[in-house]
């Protein structure tokens, strides 16, 4: 069963090299009670350790079940220890902190045994060893013969094949040694036992062999094994060992009780930071809220936003399930299709899910109620189409997706009023033909821009995208440009129309064309930049254009067959000659994309108000006029508006968060602090616990079930200090309320959020596991049999 071949072993001691084992020859019985006497510095306890898988080998082989364990892994010697071997220790290591029972189980723990399973082997085990009636009692309770049968049941526990003793009497008195070595011998009948002993008397009497080492080779065996008594064997089935998290916890756990008042005190001082960033989290809460709050008095400059056209997306699929029929029956062995989803989903969007505002009958009817018109103080028309600007050597410059890689707009109609910008060069535009080149705050412009405009060399763009890829980084250039790079540059525009022209009674799309477009481009109007305006609320450039081109691309557009047939028949696309439906486009796309536009008729305004009245008098304008139409049965007349209100509220949260976040930078300091202290107290922890690694690591456990175990402790740590940290911050929190309200009359300024508790109740687990991390590290990287001599 078990088989050491020329098993050799060295160890380094002051720089020279020491042979402990050479050439140990040996096989044993699978059940016999062996002895191995020698003196001090023999190597009987080396070659103990090395049988027992917590010390390895230089040289030779070790055979398990005629297997040879050359190739082992780490988990493998875990399971070895684990399934086969259960030692016995002359300083019986117990873990202190846990009770009798739990050190019996916790082998059974490492095997995955199920609870109740757990229990059920260890109280049999310490029965076997007349310890019954003390399973619930701490290691410190119970006298030197009784912690040894307790460390014989955690060995026996597991039921393995070996049980390996060394120096099992020689902390006990005469009598009780007599009672460890008749148990010892019992054990023997079905088990090998090997017990490494310096006391020959002993060895006598109750070994059934004995094997004598002197200064790494056997010099005796009293009864050497012959092979003809080797008998067919039955290999145990082995498993990789595993301690569950649980396990970990409740041995970190009892430790940490061992020493309540330092775990305090960690944990208070890990708190620190976390009552901090409470404060400031309920704070920032409560002055969000209140923000809120002061919506109606703070949103008149906000304009009333209607869009011609806007999707539900959730609404529409949400309809499109609901009105599925959900009650057929399907036969036992039928699968049943739900074949109507598809119209479901297209029948949502007709019932209004997608939401169109009929912004011409509206506009019609606001012109007619001048009183309204007094809490109006403008209204933009958006007309949501691109327009077609090519350079004068035939290159589209708008918009930028060749340069950016998205459809960003180059070009923007000018809605604000041109006295909020900055002439920095030129003139403002007068005539329609007129564009300006609007840049941000400091004179920045894009560099999309530039390119787009020719001013940078397309050319030099792919050889910086090419330096970029191959040196993996990003470098910033700046360069400096005249305004009369840019003034007076001239663009030719086009209609979104003129690329299309008719044939067969459809119009087919020319752009690929490059006489037909250099022909087209050549007849577009010249647009002209004619001044450079700094807008200095902005860091973004575009170019500016006035709403007089927008009026003359939507006149001239007007003119075009094109219009006049897709007018004529809003149900078909007239570019292909198909019916629109919800997948192949729309009207409105068409319009979009085409420019197909009536002045009256734009693709969103936005109702800017006067003040606070009028934003109540034109919303109540909105709903009464949405309610005459639902009497009238016109529906479909019915006007769904959004409010820019809700950016002001957005801009007040985001100061107050901006402000939070400088705040907790500030108080991370205690954050950091608090996790170096956590990494020192793990450390000095492991140095503490150094023998208990040792015994977990000869019962079976691994590194990483090492490793779990002060991971574990640091879970504990930051569950304690989090939790803590969040009901002192509770309890300050009062008094805060109290002052702030008796002092600006604010209710509940400081209001914790339970997401936010539990948020930093994990980010003190977090910071602690992670401070943690080295400690932990070290201490599955301790050798088994150097952490089991510490004291």
């Amino acid at each position: 069963m078990l088989e050491l071949k020329n098993i050799t072993k060295s160890y380094v001691v002051g720089g020279n090299r020491q042979q402990v084992l050479k050439g140990i020859d040996l096989q044993f019985r699978r059940c016999e009670f062996t002895s191995i006497l020698g003196s001090s510095g023999s190597g009987k306890t080396t070659l103990l350790n090395i049988i027992g898988g917590l010390d390895h080998y230089d040289g030779g082989d070790l055979m398990i079940e005629g297997v040879s364990t050359k190739k082992y892994h780490d988990r493998d010697w875990d399971s070895y220890r684990n399934y086969r071997v259960g030692f016995i220790f002359q300083s019986y290591n117990l873990i202190m902190h846990q009770s009798v029972l739990a050190n019996v189980e916790i082998a059974l723990t490492l095997s995955g045994v199920s609870k109740d399973e757990r229990r059920k082997r260890a109280v049999e085990a310490l029965e076997k060893v007349g310890l019954k009636d003390h399973i619930n009692k701490q290691p410190n309770q119970l006298s030197g013969g009784q912690m040894q049968r307790v460390a014989i049941a955690r060995a026996l526990v597991n039921d393995p094949e070996i049980i390996l003793a060394d120096e099992p009497t020689g902390a006990l008195d005469s009598v009780t040694s007599v009672q460890i070595m008749d148990l010892l011998k019992e054990i023997a009948k079905d088990k090998l036992v090997i017990m490494v002993t310096h006391n020959p008397e002993l060895a006598k009497e109750y070994s059934s062999r004995i094997i004598e080492l002197k200064d790494g080779v056997i010099i005796n065996d009293s009864n050497p094994f012959d092979k003809k008594e080797e008998k067919e064997s039955v290999s145990k089935k082995i498993t990789k060992t595993s301690m569950s998290l649980i396990s970990a916890l409740m041995l970190s756990f009892n430790n940490l009780l061992t020493k309540k008042g330092r775990t305090f005190l960690t944990a208070f001082a890990g708190s620190i930071g976390i009552i901090g960033i409470a404060l400031i989290l309920s704070l920032s809460n409560g002055v969000n809220q209140y923000a809120k709050s002061l919506e109606k008095d703070s949103l008149a400059d906000y304009p009333i936003t209607i869009e011609k056209e806007s999707y539900d997306i959730f609404g529409s699929l949400s309809a499109a399930l609901s009105e599925m029929d959900t009650k057929d029956e399907c036969g036992k062995d039928e699968l049943c299709s739900k074949d109507d989803i598809v119209n479901a989903s297209v029948n949502s969007l007709d019932k209004g899910l997608l939401q169109k505002n009929d912004i011409k009958s509206f506009l019609e009817y606001l012109n007619q109620d001048q009183k309204i018109q007094s809490s109006i103080d403008r209204i933009d028309y958006k007309y949501n189409f691109v327009l077609q600007v090519y350079s004068k050597d035939y290159q589209k410059v708008n918009p930028s997706e060749y340069v950016t890689g998205d459809k960003s707009n180059l070009f923007e109609e000018i809605t604000k009023d041109l006295k909020d910008y900055k002439l920095l060069k030129g003139s403002l535009p007068k005539n329609e033909d007129e564009i300006v080149l609007i840049v941000g705050s400091n004179h920045t412009i894009q560099d999309s821009i530039l390119y787009s405009l020719n001013i940078k060399d397309q050319k030099d763009l792919q050889k910086d995208l090419i330096e970029i890829r191959k040196d993996n980084k990003f470098k910033v250039k700046s360069s400096n440009y005249s305004f009369d790079d840019i003034l007076n540059k001239e663009f030719k525009l086009i209609l979104n129309t003129d690329y299309y022209k008719e044939e067969n009674g459809i119009y087919l799309d020319y752009s690929n064309d490059s006489n037909y477009m250099k022909d087209k481009i050549d007849q577009g109007k010249t647009l002209k930049i004619v001044g450079v305006l700094e807008d200095k609320n902005s860091y973004e450039s575009v170019l500016g254009y006035t709403h007089d081109l927008v009026l003359d691309v939507i006149e001239s557009t007007r003119k075009t067959s094109i219009f006049e047939k897709q007018m004529a028949n809003p149900n078909v696309n007239v570019l292909t000659g198909v019916e629109f439906n919800g997948f192949t486009g729309s009207f409105q796309e068409n319009c979009t994309d085409l420019a197909l536009y009536e002045e009256n008729d734009p693709s969103s305004i936005s109702i800017y108000l006067k003040d606070l009245k009028s934003k109540e008098n034109v919303t109540k304008f909105i709903d009464e006029y949405n309610e005459k139409m639902k009497n009238e049965h016109r529906e479909d007349l019915v006007i769904h508006y959004s409010d820019v209100m809700k950016t002001l509220v957005g801009g007040i949260t985001n100061v107050v968060n901006i402000v939070s976040f400088v705040l907790i930078g500030f108080v991370a300091i205690s954050l950091i602090v608090s996790s170096i202290m956590i990494a020192i107290i793990t450390y000095i922890s492991v140095l503490e616990r150094t023998k208990e690694i040792g015994i977990l690591r000869a019962i079976g456990a691994s590194k990483k079930d090492v490793k779990r175990v002060f991971f574990a402790e640091t879970i504990i740590e930051g569950f304690v200090a989090g939790a803590m940290g969040i009901l002192i911050a509770l309890f300050i929190s009062v008094p805060i309320n109290v002052v702030v309200e008796q002092l600006a009359k604010l209710k509940g300024i400081a209001s914790m959020r339970v997401d936010s508790a539990i948020f930093l109740i994990l980010l003190s687990i977090g910071l602690n596991v992670l401070a943690g991390a080295k400690p932990a590290s070290m201490a599955a990287k301790k050798d088994p049999v150097e952490a089991l001599r510490s004291e």
